[in-house]
């Protein structure tokens, strides 16, 4: 690891913490962080495959069920920061419990939901709880293992991400084929329990700073800032990136983010310790986890498109075909900690983010005739590309930092994530907008109408998948720069 700056160790106040769990408990700990990101992962994969049931079941238009899963995007990005901070402060397990229970219970109230309003309200709240487990997750994970077993753990960790993501479709089709779609909130419920009452037995109740106070003006600044921002990217589309609304509200984030920096420089206990970007794995490794996400959600936010509108398969076997990704890092993950937690997170990460790169490249080269087996090793590609940089760049991260700073870190990863992932989305749809009338207007006259859009919505694909790969390409060169021993 560099060494910190002299600014940068001024953060620091406590070298090292005990463990929350020491010994062989950790793995029970990691258990309870495993549950956690299981049930955040889960709910956004399984509630996408049933929009179509609830906007038929409320009978309103497609702009209306967006929201479903805009408001728990905005929510969740806009607060990760502040309850990071506040996990520092008040104590990591105290944040994480509330989390669960907020999740729990709000996931019960969007099951009996009656109206699309009340639905989009209650998933804001179930954003909140969402938002309080992954920006401990992390945290908790760094804080309970040392330096030579932060990798592996991480890496496990993921493995509940992989499986949230595997069955999330599958079993919101099922749920909803044979059930409601009010049940897919309503398993919410139970496994929220059980996650209570696991987490509250296993984990300690660590220290938190107590003698700190809570800086509820960076937290407004930034959840403003981030809210505008993420809104602006969202529905950028939509509402037209030129129009009066979106130019106003990417004003508004740059002008709250920039009071932001400008008030955390100032504060004598900020929100977020800008300081620690000047530690290099740190800042280097959020760069890339955002250029990361960024490039693959492109490709993933269009991929269902592809399947749907190119291939003609139903909703449920798309889902099912876009499974290697998800198993692939399920695989890979694990193995990519335990390597840097030998060799150093610098080069795992590098080939990972570089296979991640190759894997969106291939892309580029399927067409309508593509059969399974040409569908299933190009996502596997990419699949082992995320599981051999996730986990060693979160290691880096989250190892870079002073321990009594683990749960602003976590709150930072978690950010980079869901910006690149709303980055990714906004990129993906505003390339094929604006690449789909040159390919209609070039292949006109030469083809049938309809295979002329099928051909030129490929064609658009193609262009999307190009700058994917590019866009990730250059996380290999931002990874490069965290540090030999990194």
């Amino acid at each position: 690891m560099d060494a910190h700056d002299a600014s940068a160790t001024t953060v620091e106040t406590s070298s090292e913490r005990p463990d929350i769990t020491p010994g062989r408990h950790k793995w029970l700990v990691l258990s309870t962080v495993s549950v956690g990101t299981f049930m955040a992962t889960l709910d956004g994969s399984i509630v996408n495959i049933s929009l179509p049931k609830i906007q038929e079941a409320f009978g309103v238009n497609l702009a209306a069920i967006e929201w479903i899963v805009v408001a728990y995007l905005l929510v969740v990005g806009a607060l990760l920061l502040p309850f990071g901070r506040l996990g520092d402060i008040i104590g990591y397990k105290r944040v994480y419990l509330l989390g669960f229970a907020i999740f729990a219970g709000s996931s019960a109230l969007c099951g009996a939901s009656e109206s699309v309003w009340m639905l989009v309200g209650f998933r804001s709240m179930q954003g909140i709880g969402a938002a309080m487990l992954q920006a401990m997750g992390p945290a908790i994970v760094t804080h309970t293992f040392g330096a030579k077993e932060r990798g592996m753990a991480l890496g496990l960790n993921s493995i509940s991400v992989s499986i949230g993501l595997s069955i999330g479709p599958a079993l919101g089709g099922l749920l909803t084929e044979y059930g409601s779609w009010r049940a897919i909130f309503y398993i919410n419920v139970p496994v929220g329990i059980f996650a209570i009452l696991w987490a509250w037995r296993i984990l300690g109740n660590e220290r938190g700073e107590t003698r700190q106070p809570f800086d509820f003006r960076g937290a407004i600044l930034s959840s403003g800032g981030l809210f505008a921002l993420l809104l602006a990217l969202i529905q950028g589309e939509d509402w037209g990136w030129s129009s009066a609304t979106v130019l106003a509200l990417f004003a508004m984030s740059v002008l709250l983010i920039s009071s932001f920096i400008i008030a955390e420089l100032r504060s004598p206990h900020p929100m977020l310790e800008l300081r620690l970007f000047k530690i290099r794995a740190f800042s280097a490794g959020n760069i890339s986890l955002l250029i990361a996400f960024a490039g693959l959600f492109i490709a993933t936010f269009l991929m269902p498109f592809f399947l749907q509108r190119g291939q003609g398969f139903s909703p449920l076997k798309a889902g099912l075909l876009l499974t290697p990704i998800p198993l692939a890092t399920m695989v890979f993950a694990p193995f990519a900690g335990w390597f840097s937690d030998r060799i150093g997170t610098r080069l795992p990460a590098t080939v990972g983010i570089g296979v991640m790169a190759f894997g969106l490249y291939t892309l580029t080269q399927l067409h309508t005739s593509a059969s399974y087996w040409d569908l299933i090793w190009r996502l596997a590609i990419i699949g082992v590309g995320q599981g051999l940089f996730n986990s060693p760049n979160s290691s880096a991260i989250l190892g870079s930092v002073p321990r009594i700073r683990l749960g602003i870190a976590s709150g930072t990863l978690a950010e980079m994530r869901i910006n690149g992932q709303v980055l990714g989305i906004a990129a993906g749809g505003a390339i094929i907008a604006s690449r789909m009338a040159g390919h209609v207007a070039a292949l006109s006259g030469h083809l049938p109408p309809d295979i002329v859009q099928r051909d030129a919505f490929i064609l658009s694909l193609h262009d999307a998948f190009y700058v994917s790969a590019a866009v990730v390409a250059l996380g290999v060169f931002t990874s490069l720069v965290r540090g030999k021993n990194e």
